[in-house]
Order: C-alpha cells, then sequence, then structure tokens
C-alpha cells in the first residue's frame, strides 16, 4: 500500500492489477529470509497437495436433490417436479422409491438405494404418446428357452478337446467308489 499512496483515485480493479505485478514481478523472485529461496522455488519444489478435479459425470451428480416418492400401482411410474417418470419393471415391486435429481436438468433423474445411497437405476421420463394407445408392454420376460441343437456348449466342447489333446494327467484322481 505505501507504493499507491500517490494514486488519488484507487479503484479495486487498480489494486488487483498492482498487487498482482507486484507479487510475480518482486515477491515471487526475491530471496525469503527464513525459507533460504525464493517463494517460487519453494513452491515449485514441495510437494503438490492439491486433488484432481472430479470428471464431468461426478460434478453432476453431487449437487442433487433426494427425495422418496410413492410409485403408481397402475403403471409404475411416479412424479418428480411435475414429469412423470417410468420405473424399471425390476423395481416395480417398492412402494417408496428414493430419487435424485437436479431441478434444472430433470433429463438426469436417477432411482437411488435409500440406505447406501449407490444409483440402481437411471429413470427415463414417461413416453405420453405411446402411453396414450392403452397398449402397455409386458412386464414379465417369457420362459428362457433352452439352446437349440441341445448337447455341451461349443467353446466347452473346445476346450475339452484340447485338454484331452494336451496329454496331462486328470485334475484329480478318482476313487473306486466312483467308477461305474
Amino acid at each position: 500500500m505505501a507504493m499507491l499512496e500517490g494514486v488519488q483515485t484507487l479503484t479495486l480493479a487498480y489494486l488487483n492489477e498492482a498487487t498482482c505485478a507486484w507479487v510475480e514481478m518482486e515477491y515471487h523472485h526475491k530471496l525469503h529470509d527464513e525459507l533460504g529461496c525464493t517463494p517460487m522455488q519453494r513452491y515449485l519444489s514441495a510437494k503438490t497437495v492439491g486433488r484432481d478435479c472430479p470428471d464431468s459425470a461426478a460434478l453432476r451428480g453431487a449437487f442433487r436433490h433426494q427425495v422418496v416418492r410413492r410409485q403408481r400401482r397402475s403403471d409404475g411410474t411416479l412424479t418428480v417436479e411435475g414429469v412423470r417418470f417410468e420405473v424399471p419393471n425390476r423395481y416395480r415391486h417398492l412402494e417408496r422409491l428414493t430419487v435424485r435429481y437436479a431441478r434444472w436438468n430433470l433429463s438426469y433423474v436417477d432411482l437411488v438405494d435409500e440406505h447406501t445411497g449407490a444409483v440402481l437405476a437411471p429413470l427415463r421420463p414417461l413416453n405420453k404418446a405411446a402411453n396414450a394407445s392403452g397398449e402397455r408392454r409386458r412386464l414379465h420376460s417369457p420362459d428362457p428357452q433352452p439352446a437349440p441343437g441341445g448337447g455341451i456348449a461349443p467353446l466347452l466342447k473346445n476346450l475339452m478337446a484340447d485338454y484331452a489333446a494336451s496329454g496331462r494327467p486328470p485334475a484329480y484322481i478318482p476313487l473306486d467308489n466312483d467308477r461305474k
């Protein structure tokens, strides 16, 4: 401040400009008595204690509301800020759902576990045009059908053939009472 006593109209912008110039041109490059080196040398030789910036997905997920909503049993939806969202079929049995969202971006809404806070599934807005037809998609997948052709899987078949061709002894010795 002693160097600025002669300035008649001292503004914040001028003070910031003068401070930056003094720090960069004199303070950082002048030998410090207690440090035994310049502040810039000390800074560059010290261990870094800075943290890496989180990725954009982590930042986007950090500043959100967490609320509990009741699921509509009739169509498996819930409402957040006036917008209806579809609940994935595997969570239709839950009556109360915990949801995280940002008020300014309702395209990024997640269903979370209320105990651990882990994200279970992203929620998608309800397609009102498709929902208006009255047709509903199947809630349960059909029973799995056996693989055509039956028998052993091709990969396991190749592995067994390669193992037999290698000439290695069996990995275990069968007992006599196991043989039939």
